[in-house]
């Protein structure tokens, strides 16, 4: 942990919190909604993440996995989401929050053992699922039912990859040593295109297929080869040696004009699908295959260190991960690429103010820190503890009250509250100890929140309900719970914001259906006080201001307002002009909020590599006084408006750059003037990583 001594004026101290060691995650799969700008993709624990595409991409909802659990295959039809996984099943999960944990709509095993493919046609009608066993299932998709339609005949071999053609009446599937070409109306091969051994005794695997709209077909293979066919004929058009080393993934623009192929070696080729010229037309194309257009090499992007695994296109962009676990967004032109770290998702960090300790959550276990006190900075941080979930299961969430006297963390099965008393001097001298018969609310959860007096804890459930349990004053200290507030009637979905007044009469939720409810504390109980006017985005961040009504909001197209919910107006709103800082920032979302407890009118906000302020009001009067003489008579011309000119000075602001901090995870105030800044360990994300594809360069070492 590195620290930045204190400094006057405006400046804090900061607390660069360097010891997060996250291990990387990698991507197994990904699919893309076209209709709803969504993108599911599929970890290698066997975590489902749902990515909203529409703006500055942001992690909307998370469907956790487990020990033993696989996603091999992932795919949308509508707003429908199937998986396939070894376990031989075929899942539609829901992604309602109508129940207490993630909800398996439908299940159906399939025939053929292990299922390693999936596919769905382009009217979303028919769904197929490639097996071990060789067989191919396919299933009509009418009603929100998954209906069996019939199975192909059976092939030798696994089928590692499917894919139907535009009109969903033939299937194109790559196995082992072969290219299949599917009838699906009458269930038997059209056409078997034999690729060819790089070694007469080893077999070549075929990884990925593509259906253009016109049936050629493009093949990746274990050979480093991209071979296109004509779909109609079953012959070769062309051969491609891209790489030294196996081709795993395809992907094709919307307007099937640019190809990319990439696999163990980190790099992605772009072909572009052009007209062949006149001299070259009898040889790039069959006689029945489309006339005069070949691929040819284009621009190559280095955007990974390890295999890419899976790769989708969406209007001008590529989505692209793998074994490094970075979801990686490129685009051309220009040229540009965006990089999201594989972070916990939720409140991975969470700061306890009164105590000086931070909880760090990784997949199955918690850690918890001290941070030095300002007389001492030269000791650093001193880990104090660790905790290990039931059986190594995901942590779904976890928290640790103020006072760093209260820790709770929960799963998809058990959830467990912890009393611990910290010696600061002697560490091991510390006692943990598991609060047994809790209530009987007291139950499994998606999410928590402490309130900062550390006497309330909020548990929030996926069925909408909010459980609030407070503490007793007294010796036992014993949680009782006060009040079940059903906040599904007016948060109808996942609720993956919350915050918590300082003075603890406030709690604002948010989910990711664009809703912003106020609840006010009464007594013992709590009530909604206000909702917000939804906005065409779920927001990305909020943050109440301390000692004041004020909640402040921002949304994944950098819209961001301070509404006062007690006097019902808005203090300031305007879209934040990050590109105009840093081109880096341009697809960043705002991640975080931290209102400054020095200055109401500034806010620190944070991005995933970079820590801001934005200043409003008062603080910049004296700044836009220097304006330029015609901004001053353009104002003196809206003067006699008193509306006008109260919008106008709503949204002026001064937004400036503060510190570039790789692999940002969270920021929070410790204190006035500390501040805490937790980055993800660049080397715990890499040395864990295997040995990456080399390949020899002539001339070089």
């Amino acid at each position: 942990m590195k620290m930045v001594s204190k400094l006057p004026a405006r400046e804090c101290q900061l607390h660069n919190v360097q010891f997060y060691n996250l291990l990387p995650r990698g991507i197994a799969c990904s699919s893309f909604s076209q209709s709803q700008k969504k993108l599911a993709c599929a970890r290698d624990d066997g975590t489902i993440e749902i990515w909203n595409m529409a703006h500055a991409p942001f992690l909307e909802k998370t469907i956790p996995g487990g020990e033993g659990v696989s996603v091999e295959g992932i795919a949308w039809a509508g707003i429908r989401l199937f998986v396939v996984s070894l376990a031989g099943s075929l899942v539609e999960w829901e992604l309602k929050p109508d129940s207490d944990r993630p909800r398996v709509k439908q299940s159906v095993y399939v025939t053929g053992n292990a299922a390693w493919c999936i596919d769905v046609s382009r009217d979303e009608r028919l769904l197929a699922v490639g097996t071990d066993g060789g067989y191919i299932n396919v299933y009509r998709l009418d009603n929100g039912e998954i209906t069996y339609e019939r199975i192909l005949d059976k092939q030798e071999g696994r089928i590692v990859c499917c894919c139907f053609d535009w009109s969903g009446d033939f299937l194109v599937t790559g196995s082992t040593n072969a290219v299949r070409v599917w009838d699906v109306r009458k269930g038997h091969a059209v056409h078997k295109m034999t690729v060819g051994r790089s070694n007469p005794n080893t077999d070549t695997n075929v990884w990925a297929v593509y259906v253009l709209k016109d049936f050629t077909i493009v093949s990746a293979d274990s050979r480093g080869k991209m071979v296109v066919y004509d779909g109609q004929q079953g012959t070769v058009l062309e051969i491609h040696c891209i790489s030294k080393a196996d081709l795993l993934c395809l992907a094709m623009d919307e307007v099937n004009q640019i190809l990319f192929v990439s696999g163990v070696e980190p790099s992605i080729r772009t072909f572009h699908y052009v007209e062949a010229e006149v001299g070259r037309q009898k040889n790039a194309n069959s006689a029945h295959g489309p006339p005069g257009k070949y691929f040819a090499r284009h621009i190559t992007r280095r955007c990974h260190t390890h295999d890419v695994k899976t790769m989708v296109t969406f209007g001008n962009s590529l989505v692209s991960g793998g074994v490094d676990g970075t979801l990686v967004v490129t685009s051309f032109p220009p040229y540009r690429i965006d990089k999201y770290l594989p972070l916990l998702p939720g409140s991975a960090v969470i700061v306890a103010h009164d105590s000086r300790m931070v909880l760090l959550r990784y997949l199955n276990y918690l850690e918890v820190w001290s941070l030095a006190p300002q007389e001492k900075l030269s000791l650093g941080g001193v880990k104090l503890l660790q905790i290990r979930s039931k059986k190594d299961e995901h942590i779904a969430t976890a928290a640790i009250s103020p006072n760093g006297r209260w820790i709770v963390y929960s799963t998809e099965s058990t959830i467990r509250l912890f009393r611990y008393d910290c010696e600061l001097a002697d560490p091991t001298n510390s006692c943990l100890e598991r609060v047994r018969n809790p209530p009987e609310q007291f139950s499994v959860c998606y999410r928590v929140d402490f309130t900062h007096d550390s006497a309330g804890m909020f548990l929030y459930h996926r069925s909408g309900t909010i459980h609030f349990f407070s503490c007793t004053g007294d010796d036992n200290e014993e949680w009782d719970h006060c009040q079940s507030i059903e906040a599904g009637r007016w948060l109808t979905d996942t609720i993956h914001l919350s915050a918590v007044s300082r003075c603890n009469r406030y709690l604002v939720c948010a989910d990711v259906a664009s809703a912003i409810v106020v609840f006010e504390r009464s007594g013992s109980k709590w009530k909604r006080s206000i909702s917000l006017p939804r906005y065409k985005l779920p927001p990305t961040a909020i943050a109440i201001q301390p000692n004041r009504t004020r909640l402040a909001v921002a949304f994944a197209d950098y819209k961001l307002f301070l509404y006062d919910f007690d006097q019902f107006q808005f203090v300031f709103s305007a879209y934040v002009q990050f590109d105009t800082l840093n081109p880096e920032l341009m697809n960043q979302p705002i991640s975080g909020i931290t209102c400054d407890p020095r200055h109401e009118s500034t806010l620190l906000l944070q991005s995933a590599s970079h820590i801001l302020t934005l200043r409003f009001g008062e603080d910049i009067e004296d700044e836009e006084m220097m304006l330029k003489e015609s901004s001053k008579k353009k104002k003196k011309q809206t003067s006699g408006n008193e509306n006008d000119s109260n919008e106008g000075s709503l949204s002026e602001y001064k937004l400036q750059v503060v510190r570039e901090t790789p692999r940002l995870v969270a920021i929070d105030w410790l204190g006035e003037d500390e501040l805490v800044a937790v980055q993800a360990n660049s080397l715990s994300m890499v040395e864990h990583l295997p040995a990456p594809f080399r390949r020899k360069i002539y001339g070089t070492a």
